[in-house]
């Protein structure tokens, strides 16, 4: 209470208050209203523009200059993109504006390094964030329907389901939990509380359990990346693995419909047959797909557009209008695989659709910022007698890998409301990777 009354002193700035509340619920509306977190986004974002002006706070934006300067390029070139695009009307909003996410990251890290107790209120206001969509999710199981009445979504046979809770009829819950998992676990190190060891399990777990019945395999796939790293981190690792096992021996006895989504229906998509032989192997078809034969379509056409558009794209979100104007060129294809033009609103995969949309530079500068945030990681995973602050930098630099995994289905990489799911965390990253460069 002594800290959030801190905050409402008369010796701090009017609109460093104002910024920091509407920061404190981006969290939250994330979850119920993208239209909200994008507004108190953007008016985030003018506030901050003004502190560029005030000398005072100069030192601190230079602390991150190199992360500037990265930013910078890329939007340089999404904007170069825009310029030589046939689709600018498609493409103006996303790429002029595209500023706005990183700003929310500066803000987030000019509060933090200029108040050092916000960050014990950012992680406990975080935290009820999380936990009223965890609750809500659990009560839309038990009941059928959440705090706002939305019902869960039955599939028409009536043998599948999946929670949505504030979401409502978009998948997005288990994305929403499992990306901001990794901060939740960097902020219980950086609270440096002594049992953190009990909070990491719990939220581990709950996160498990309603990840799995969001029936969304993409955040099943980058929880268990999650639990990889998270293995390779702690030492008493008994006291991670043996409740996962019983958490996920029950939901595999429970609920045998998503265990059919997440395994057999997987495995048909991807080729793999469930047709065995006496020795009961597997028995492969003639072709292995990329997750689905829609997913493979759909990244042959992301392909087709970077050939054609190979140093600067199609422009930010032109997919569709490139596909739909390509569609008779590319309709018929004798290849072995029978790919063909397949239009969406994204490709749905972060790597194809960059390589589409920005072209190769783009391309390079995300893949250069996977493998250097991976091999800090690695790196760490040498470090003899790691400290909360490594352990905080190690979960957020987790949050950056998951969000660039190369190799599965994504959402579209310049959404709102992912690029906000994104930016979020990078200005936790920002400080944590300040104090730890100042610690080592």
């Amino acid at each position: 209470m002594n800290e959030i009354k801190k905050i409402f002193d008369n010796k701090i700035n009017l609109f460093d208050r104002i910024l920091f509340i509407f920061l404190s619920l981006i969290p939250i509306s994330l979850a119920i209203s993208i239209f909200v977190a994008d507004l108190l986004t953007s008016i985030s974002g003018i506030i901050l523009l003004t502190k560029f002006l005030e000398r005072e706070n100069t030192n601190i934006f230079k602390l991150i200059k190199y992360e500037i300067i990265f930013f910078l390029i890329l939007y340089s070139i999404i904007l170069t993109s825009f310029f030589f695009t046939e689709y600018k009307e498609y493409s103006f909003l996303a790429s002029f504006f595209y500023f706005r996410y990183f700003l929310l990251s500066l803000a987030l890290f000019y509060l933090l390094k200029k108040y050092d107790f916000f960050s014990r209120v950012f992680y406990k206001l975080f935290l009820i964030s999380i936990f009223i969509v965890i609750a809500d999710s659990f009560f839309q199981y038990i009941f059928g329907y959440n705090f706002f009445g939305y019902e869960k979504i039955i599939k028409e046979s009536g043998d599948l389901f999946y929670l949505s809770s504030f979401f409502n009829e978009e998948k997005k819950l288990g994305s929403y939990l499992v990306r901001f998992l990794p901060l939740i676990l960097s902020l219980i190190y950086l609270s440096n509380n002594k049992i953190s060891l009990f909070y990491e399990v719990t939220i581990l777990l709950l996160v498990t359990i309603i990840v799995f019945l969001s029936s969304e395999r993409t955040a099943m796939f980058l929880l268990i990346i999650i639990y990889i790293f998270y293995f390779f981190i702690i030492k008493k690792r008994i006291f991670f693995i043996i409740p996962i096992i019983i958490i996920f021996f029950i939901l595999f006895n429970f609920e045998r419909s998503l265990v059919y989504k997440y395994s057999t229906f997987t495995l048909n998509q991807t080729g793999l047959s469930l047709i065995t032989k006496p020795s009961q192997r597997p028995i492969f078809r003639d072709i292995i797909r990329y997750y689905s034969y829609e997913h493979e379509n759909l990244s042959y056409t992301g392909l087709k557009a970077f050939r054609e558009n190979f140093l600067f794209g199609t422009g930010v979100k032109t997919f569709y209008p490139y596909c739909r104007d390509n569609n008779k060129k590319y309709q018929f294809n004798d290849n072995k695989r029978k790919n063909r033009l397949v239009c969406s609103t994204h490709p749905h995969n972060t790597y194809v659709q960059i390589l589409s949309e920005i072209g190769i530079f783009g391309f390079l500068l995300i893949v250069f910022l996977f493998f250097k945030t991976l091999s800090a990681n690695i790196k760490i995973f040498f470090i003899n007698k790691k400290n909360n602050l490594i352990k905080s930098y190690y979960f957020l630099n987790l949050s950056i890998i998951i969000n660039i995994m190369p190799f599965i289905p994504s959402g579209s990489f310049f959404n709102n409301w992912l690029s906000l799911m994104m930016f979020f965390p990078i200005g936790y990253w920002f400080y944590i990777k300040d104090k730890f460069k100042n610690n080592a």
